[in-house]
This record gives C-alpha cells, structure tokens and sequence, in this order.
C-alpha cells in the first residue's frame, strides 16, 4: 500500500461523523449484535457476563520440533528467563497479540482485542477476543484467564513491555486476576534482536517477516496503528467498517509470530554445533559468537567470529564493535594470531584507533613475544611506562643473544 493509499485510510478513520450535542449516543445493544455477527464474533457465556470471540484456523505454518525448543531457550537465558521443562512443547505455548487505543499504555489505554493462537494436533487455531464497548472487560478477562490457564508460556512480539504489562493492569483495574499470571514469557522482539538484529534495518514485526521469514504482509494489510481509530469510530459513531480489517491484521500478527518462531527455533538450533560454513549473512555468525560467549562457551564463540570473517566481503562494511568483539572473543579463546589479523584488518578499514594500538601491542609483547613490533604500537599510543618496559625486554633479549 502506498503513502497516499495510507494517508486516505486515515483520513477516513479520523473523520468520524459528529452528533449534535455535547454527548455521543451509545451504541445500541441491537447495533452491537449486527456487528458482532457481520464480523463473525460468537457470543460465549462466562460466569461474569458475555464475551464476544471469533475461532479460526490460520496459515499452515508446521510446528517446530520439541526437541529443538530447549535451544532457544538457551538463547532466551541471559535474558534471565527461567523455563520448565513442561514449557518445552510446542503445544504449550500460547501466542498473545492485542489491538489497544494506543501505544501509551498505562491506565487510560483499553485493550478492544485479544488475539490468541496455538499449536493443537499440529494445526495453528486461534481465538479472538473482542470488547463491545468500554466498561465490559470483565467477561473478556475472564475468558482469556480461563484460555491462558491451559498452557505454560505466553509468546508476544514485544509484549514483556507492552501487551503483558496492559493485560495485567486492565485486569487490575476490573478487580480480576492476571489473565497471564504464572505463565513463562517468550518475546519474540528480544530473540529477534539477538539473533538477527545485526543485519536487519530494524527488528519491527513485519520487517523480521519479510527479511526473515520470507513472507511479505499483503498491499491490503490494515497497519496496526489504524486499529484505535477504528474501535474508537465504532463506539463513538456505530460505525464498525474498518474493523473487519483490524480482526485480519490481528490474525496476520499471530500467524507472523508462530513463523517467527518457528525459525527462530531453527536458528538457534544451529548454535549447538560448531558452525560447519557461514550463515546467510556474516552479521547472524558475529551474532552466535555472541549469544555463546553469553552462555561461557569459549571455544564455540571464536568459530563463529571465525566464521563471520571467513563470510565478511568487505572489511570496511563491519561496524568498530564487530571487531573489538571479534579481538576479545578470539583472545578468550586463546588464538592470539588470528586476533592480531582482526586488529590488522580493523587498522586498514577504521583509521587511527587507540583501541587498536593498544590491543596489538598487548598481544605482541605478551602471547606473541614480537617486541619489535609491539614497541612500534607502543609509540603510537605515546605511553612511556610501556615503551621503557619494552626497551629493558628488547635490551634483555639482545643481551641473550650476545652470550648465546
């Protein structure tokens, strides 16, 4: 969809018919049912009051293996998450989205529609709630709660800092409990970035499912931050057009986050093993590096530094962090003239740095034992208790050689 295709569908949103008066007149309870079921909601009882769903079945995305999961759970624990074992089944996790009436979270922000989806006998169902009006969140809470209670771990796309924490204070609010409350959470936004967010322009949504995954959303695709609009046009006017489109695009967030997954349980899968050849994209190898130097596997974390160089078309397309991160992991591993080359690489394609003068001289006079060249860098840096040290060594050695 184009920016004036965009701007047009706002435009509309905004333009809501206005009522005379200081007051807007509600939305009858027979408004409210033609919509409920043009939109496909069914009304479900629970023992607060009525809650309006719609059950689907979405895109065919396979659930990932069992047996892989515990990997990307390796991935989430410098996060400091604490999984059990039962989390480590595809069919317990339930994926959590919602369309609030705004991004502001806090108090004053409801949420109108709360997207669930889950792995049962291999197919991805899903479950949308949906809030008539404001003041009836009760049910809707409820049912969630009831539906939540079923598995072990939420998985959301940033939802540790937004969808949780406004479930959480929604339910506060309605005297309820936590629809969430004991259940592990997975936030595909954290895993995104660590996996993948040394390449990509940025870790929204839809740009890890396109670059990522490989599925573009479509031209028609309503954006997310339309959606309050339309729930506000509904309740303030009767006018439930555009909320088709938002139950759709809620839809395509669930089936986007189940993809997500599921590669990113295949990535991580792959930081078990020694890297047997570069991934698609050096930046997702310095990525590995680091996720196993987070988990204090040394040896692991120089192959895939390795591995990332070996893939580097061009040193001078690397950011200055790649190569102190490149330097420190092959040091920690011990391969101190691979580290010298990265020092010599990040030289020709950074200028001048400190950083690096220091660093090789550190090597060459310690690990390396080439004082020669260490007192050159050690001239660079302009520090004099370094380069007297190396002049008493050199004149040691000279000395060695002499009496030899």
């Amino acid at each position: 969809m184009d920016l004036t295709r965009r701007l047009a569908q706002l435009d509309a949103l905004l333009k809501a018919p206005r009522v005379a008066g200081a007051e807007v007149a509600p939305v009858s309870a027979l408004q409210e049912r033609a919509l409920c079921e043009r939109l496909g909601l069914s009304a479900a009882a629970t023992p607060v009051g009525e809650v309006w769903t719609r059950d689907g079945i979405l895109d065919d995305v396979p659930a990932p293996g069992g047996e892989d999961l515990p990997a990307l759970a390796q991935v989430m624990a410098p996060m400091g998450a604490a999984l059990e074992e039962t989390v480590l089944v595809p069919e317990t996790l339930l994926f959590v989205d919602t369309e609030t009436t705004g991004l502001a979270g806090g108090t004053g922000t409801l949420v109108f529609l709360v997207g669930c989806a889950w792995w049962e006998a291999g197919v991805l169902r899903s479950r949308q709630y949906f809030l008539p009006g404001p003041g009836r969140e009760t049910p809707l809470l409820a049912a969630l709660g009831e539906q939540a209670a079923r598995f072990a771990a939420v998985v959301t796309y940033n939802g540790a800092r937004f969808d949780l924490p406004l479930l959480r204070t929604r339910a506060l609010l309605a005297r309820r409990p936590d629809p969430c409350a004991g259940l592990a959470s997975w936030d595909l936004l954290r895993i995104s970035r660590r996996l993948w967010g040394r390449r990509l322009p940025d870790c929204r949504q839809s740009t890890v499912e396109a670059q990522i995954c490989g599925r573009a959303r479509d031209p028609d695709d309503l954006p997310g931050a339309l959606a309050p609009q339309a729930w506000l046009r509904w309740v303030r006017a009767g006018d439930g057009g555009a909320l088709a489109q938002v139950l759709t695009h809620n839809q395509r967030d669930l089936t986007g986050m189940a993809l997500i997954l599921t590669r990113a349980v295949a990535g991580a899968a792959r930081l078990t093993a020694a890297p047997t050849g570069p991934l698609e994209a050096w930046q997702d190898a310095w990525s590995a590096g680091r996720l196993c130097e987070g988990r204090r596997e040394t040896a692991a974390a120089a192959a895939w530094i390795a591995s990332a160089l070996q893939a580097l078309p061009n040193p001078a397309l690397a950011p200055e962090a790649f190569f102190s991160d490149a330097v420190r992991l092959l040091k920690r591993a011990a391969a101190w003239p691979q580290a010298l080359r990265v020092l010599e690489l990040a030289a020709c394609a950074l200028g001048d740095r400190p950083w690096i003068h220091r660093e090789a001289a550190i090597l060459l006079e310690h690990r390396l034992m080439r004082l020669d060249q260490a007192w050159i860098h050690a001239r660079r840096l302009g520090e004099p208790r370094r380069l007297a040290r190396l002049d008493r060594k050199r004149a040691a050695e000279i000395g060695r050689e002499h009496t030899i």
